[in-house]
């Protein structure tokens, strides 16, 4: 490695180390330190003290550092141990995001460290007993390195890909189902930019592959943050409004728009307490998701505020529509009940109304809707 490419090698990494820094310092601030983001920034400082042992090691390898035994020791067995880091980490973040039981367990979680605790003792007692076998007499890496290196964090990273997308499978809405398998997709770039990176040094790409995707990552999960309700998983507000915006009268297609509410939720909150209240909003929403799903029609589903939600359906068939979709709404919440052995009716009063023509606005629509729904529930009343 001449000195010009370990100062590209160099500013590569310098450059992912920013991005990575920058991006630590930004969820810090807007951090709601849970369980998730923690793993997910303990990852990220682990790259950044990664790309810098990297750095190190190619000093080493450029000669702008003495290939001495001790810097050659001392920088590839940091990577090894921070690339374990790396992928422990990311296996963590993966168990916290998708809710996974092992977690509640003091002992099954040491139980998942242990592979690399392990490891490393293994690594430290080859190299006391057989150290050639790591790094030989010119202090050149030697036939068990990289095999004993990518071993652990490869077993964690498929163990993070396999159960999330096991937990793709059994998720019942497209949103987690979508977000499992990001999860999943992350751990399969690892290893392939880092069998690139083994198999061809002198290409950065381990440190930019990897930098790309948490990008990207971090701002998928951004923009979930901004657009999604974090109790029911739906569009939010703001999300809402946009849709409204965007969404004009067509001649070919059928607009109509929902205005739902859940029936006596004051009194669930008031009688059962406030959990209670929000294990209802959750299967409402979730009640809302299933049934869109199994329309062929678009569906958007928002939540628009307390216990109201909104349905948009735009559809070209005529045997489609808002009075099909609160039929299978009810039938599915009376399922819910009974399979959530609720103390109490959980029921919703739907009001709806059509996108009439070039003129009328979506927000009008929808103002006629919640216009309905308020008629019914004082004709109940």
């Amino acid at each position: 490695m001449t000195l010009d490419y370990f100062l590209f090698y160099s500013e590569a990494n310098i450059v992912c180390i920013v991005i990575l820094a920058i991006l630590l310092m930004n969820d810090k601030l807007h951090s709601t330190k849970q369980e998730k983001q923690i793993w997910f920034n303990r990852t990220i400082v682990a790259h950044i003290l990664y790309f810098l042992s990297d750095i190190g090691w190619a000093a080493v390898l450029s000669g702008n550092l003495p290939q001495t035994r001790f810097l050659v020791v001392l920088f590839n067995f940091l990577n090894y141990i921070l690339l374990s880091l790396i992928a422990y980490e990311w296996f963590m973040y993966m168990a916290a995001s998708e809710k996974m039981k092992f977690r509640e367990s003091r002992k099954k979680r040491m139980l998942c460290l242990a592979p690399m605790l392990l490891s490393v003792a293994a690594v430290v007692i080859v190299y006391i007993v057989v150290p050639q076998a790591l790094i030989n007499e010119n202090n050149e890496l030697g036939s068990w390195y990289y095999p004993m290196m990518i071993a652990v964090p490869v077993f964690y990273l498929l163990a993070a890909f396999v159960f999330s997308m096991i937990n793709a499978g059994k998720a019942q809405s497209k949103d987690k189902k979508r977000l499992f398998r990001l999860i999943g997709i992350y751990p399969l770039g690892l290893i392939v930019f880092g069998l690139i990176q083994t198999c061809a040094f002198n290409a950065p790409l381990f440190c930019f592959g990897c930098t790309i995707m948490l990008l990207f990552f971090y701002i998928q999960n951004m923009q979930t943050l901004v657009s999604v309700d974090s109790l029911t998983r739906l569009n939010n507000r703001g999300q809402i409004d946009r849709f409204m915006e965007q969404t004009r009268f067509k001649e070919n297609v059928k607009v109509c728009a929902m205005m739902i509410d859940i029936d006596h939720f004051k009194q669930i909150n008031d009688t059962w307490g406030h959990a209670e209240g929000d294990k209802a909003l959750i299967l409402v929403s979730d009640t809302l998701k299933q049934t869109a799903e199994r329309m062929e029609s678009q569906v958007f589903i928002g939540r628009y505020g307390g216990d109201e939600f909104t349905v948009f359906i735009q559809s070209t068939s005529a045997g489609e529509g808002p009075e099909q979709m609160a039929e299978a709404i009810r039938a599915e919440l009376r399922e819910k009940q009974a399979e959530n052995k609720l103390p109490y009716e959980l029921n919703v009063s739907i009001g709806w109304d059509v996108l009439q023509e070039k003129n009328d606005s979506l927000e009008a629509c929808l103002a006629r809707a919640d216009q309905k729904l308020y008629e019914i529930k004082r004709a109940r009343r």
